[in-house]
């Protein structure tokens, strides 16, 4: 439904021209801290307690406390829950809803402490050198939605999108890597998803800007009694949506200790995290009734439009390198207290991604598919400096109590390529939206620990950790997300727009714990937790609305997701 004199047209590229984005960047630079049983069980609130293999990625002084040498290895499996639904107009009730449930195991912690004795008469008792892996994220999202739709589809909008370039352009495969058309538009036109359109008398339709006008498979054009056209869709189609996402974030620890008269302990981390992350992205809509799709071609063969199918696939390979230096002090009776400062982490992002795209007809002999080259593209993320800092009270043997409040920054990310020798800023926009459109984070972490006997302990626990994102608003009180900023970004870069002020998103993730503790009078040593997360319900558009003033049919998929984690630690002490 778009009439070409008023058509506003809206790109949505981002989806096919590599990933960069402040999702992407939001995914690697929030800590969503794992470790072994124990730091797990307290719900992560270890900056002021230490002596656990767990705590060291959250305070290095965490290695100094125990008097003793580690090696620990924590097994586990993590188990994720999606409900969501499908909405094909705004203000429709969700409807479809799907449950899918997946698992997958993994080893949130392995690694080992070395303590060695002074052997001097001064302050210095004892010093640690480790080396350990935590995990500090898992990227674990399968969700579904679907369907039927009668007022827009994806072919429309890739149709629409497609506008600035003419067909010579888009039929051509040199140009994915020779032009800066988006791909999803190269492929969606070779792949027979859109096609040119042409008015009365045969002739191309192109506007004054230059602008083509192209017609998804799904759609029909129609003269207006004011001279117009007008594009709408031709009848009701059955649309599916798929988005999965896995993979995990490790930070690799270089730790070293230094332990105090048993008072003061001071800890330096190297850290090294490395990580795997996988995006599929598949969408497909099929006529309900073929007839009401009738296409005719310049041959005047006559056949129907059946269904298209287009998948967008990422993956990408993470490295990066930070520096954290933190302490543990206990300055009087069982009160402990702590605290830790991280640098900036830099990353190095290698994202490799293809899409295909296919469309279906009545007349099998129309059939066309493109499945586009792989794209590789490295660049360079800096995430923004982390503080935290803890309090903790021992009630000697019997047990503990430990809070924690952690703070970042995200307004203060930037994306940049490694090798910069354009004369302009490849990353001006996605810059722009994290600086706008993120923000400071803010986390808290409690535990208790109790100690009925000597060898058993029980523990529980509580994390919470606000959104990062916000709201803009701009100078007539608008708001916008990061995607409306995006699609209006040319009026706030010449000045003629600007965004005034920032709003947090409401979205709160808790966190819940527990779990028990064996120690042997011998070396051995062995924990269990478990852990659930409740995320906020999240919003999925499998494509953007083309038309402005016809958001109302932009089709969504809300999802409602948690995640429960259970996890062993075997240790040993020497």
């Amino acid at each position: 439904m778009r009439k070409i004199a008023l058509a506003a047209l809206l790109s949505f590229a981002a989806a096919a021209a590599g990933a960069q984005t402040l999702s992407e960047a939001l995914t690697y630079g929030v800590n969503d801290y794992y470790g072994t049983a124990r730091s797990i069980a307290l719900g992560g609130a270890m900056t002021a307690l230490g002596g656990d293999l767990g705590s060291v990625g959250i305070n290095p002084a965490g290695s100094a406390v125990a008097p003793y040498s580690q090696f620990t290895i924590s097994p586990g499996v993590t188990i994720m829950n999606n409900t969501s639904g499908y909405s094909t107009y705004y203000g429709q009730d969700y409807t479809g809803y799907q449950d899918y449930t997946a698992r997958k195991f993994n080893i949130p912690n392995v690694g080992f402490t070395l303590n060695f004795d002074s052997y001097t008469n001064g302050p210095l008792k004892s010093f640690t050198l480790g080396f350990l892996s935590n995990a500090s994220s898992h990227f674990m999202n399968d969700f579904v939605g679907s369907g039927v739709n009668e007022m827009t589809s994806l072919l429309g909008s890739f149709a629409a999108g497609a506008s600035p370039y003419s067909p010579a352009e888009l039929i051509s495969r040199d140009n994915y890597f020779s032009s800066s058309i988006p791909w999803n538009y190269l492929a969606a036109y070779q792949g027979g998803m859109i096609a040119e359109a042409f008015d009365d008398y045969g002739n191309p339709m192109v506007d004054a800007d230059g602008n083509y006008t192209y017609l998804g498979a799904t759609e029909g054009m129609f003269r207006m009694s004011d001279g117009s056209y007008d594009i709408r869709t031709l009848g009701a189609l059955d649309q599916y949506s798929r988005v999965q996402v896995y993979g995990a974030k490790y930070d690799l620890i270089m730790n070293s200790g230094l332990n105090f008269n048993d008072r003061f302990f001071l800890g330096f981390n190297l850290g090294m995290p490395v990580a795997t992350y996988r995006y599929s992205e598949y969408f497909e809509e099929a006529a309900v009734n073929p007839s009401d799709f009738e296409i005719e071609y310049a041959d005047g063969v006559v056949t129907n439009f059946s269904h298209a199918k287009y998948n967008y696939s990422q993956t990408s390979d993470v490295s990066g390198i930070y520096a954290k230096v933190g302490f543990i002090w206990l300055p009087v009776g069982g009160l402990r207290l702590g605290a830790a400062v991280q640098t900036p982490t830099i990353y190095t992002i290698a994202d490799v991604w293809n899409v295909d795209a296919s469309t279906h007809f009545t007349s099998s002999n129309y059939d066309t598919a493109a499945n586009t080259p792989r794209n590789e593209f490295t660049y360079n993320l800096v995430t923004p400096w982390r503080v935290n800092a803890g309090l903790a009270y021992t009630f000697g043997s019997f047990g503990l109590i430990s809070a924690d409040f952690e703070m970042a920054d995200y307004s203060k990310m930037r994306f940049s390529e490694i090798d910069y020798n354009r004369n302009y800023d490849y990353f001006e926009v996605e810059n722009a939206v994290n600086r706008y459109f993120a923000g400071k984070e803010y986390s808290g972490r409690f535990g208790i620990e109790v100690r009925p006997v000597p060898t058993l302990s029980l523990r529980a626990g509580y994390a919470f950790r606000t959104s990062p994102q916000y709201y803009a608003y701009d100078k007539d009180g608008m708001r916008y997300t990061a995607g409306g900023f995006i699609n209006y970004y040319d009026e706030f870069a010449t000045g003629a727009n600007r965004i005034t002020k920032k709003e947090v998103y409401p979205d709160l993730v808790g966190t819940y714990s527990c779990g028990l503790g064996y120690s042997s009078d011998g070396s051995f040593f062995s924990d269990l937790a478990v852990r659930y997360t409740k995320y906020a319900s999240d919003y999925f558009n499998p494509y953007g609305d083309y038309i402005s003033g016809f958001d109302d049919y932009l089709p969504e998929v809300v999802q409602t997701r948690s995640m429960a984690d259970i996890v062993l630690t075997l240790g040993w002490r020497f």
